[in-house]
Order: C-alpha cells, then structure tokens, then sequence
C-alpha cells in the first residue's frame, strides 16, 4: 500500500534542500508499481504540487516500466 502522506512529507521536506522535483522522481519511481493507476493530477493536488508535475508523474511511470522490461530492479 503506498502511502501518500509519507511520499508528500519527503518532497517537501526536499524541497528546503532545492530538491523538489528531484524527490519527486525519486518518490514516483520507487513507488511506480502501487502508482501505476493512480490519476496523476489527482496525485500531484494530493501531494500539493504544482499540476504541471503530472507531466513528471507520467515520465516516471514509463520510465519504471522501461527498466523492468530491461530488467533493471527499483529499489
């Protein structure tokens, strides 16, 4: 079960460091199999990020399912 308060609180808790966006991907790519269905503006107003970031959501998505058909584990 992936838990969006935990993902919310890292992305912000990144974003004193500059490093929003970054945790942002880092998040989503981690947790990309429990996210897989999940409407990605939906999850960004969750997260209370800008709705732009639903672009990001969809990259990473893809991006996960790339490396596990190239056979590349996300830990």
């Amino acid at each position: 079960m992936i838990e969006i308060e935990q993902i919310k609180a890292a992305v912000h808790r990144a974003a004193g460091k500059n490093q929003k966006i970054a945790m942002f991907h880092f998040q989503v790519l981690k947790n990309a199999d429990g996210l897989a269905d999940v409407d990605p503006k939906g999850f960004c107003k969750e997260l209370s990020v800008p709705e732009t970031y639903a672009i990001e959501f969809r990259k990473m998505i893809a991006l996960a399912r790339l490396m596990k058909e190239q056979g590349t584990k996300i830990v």
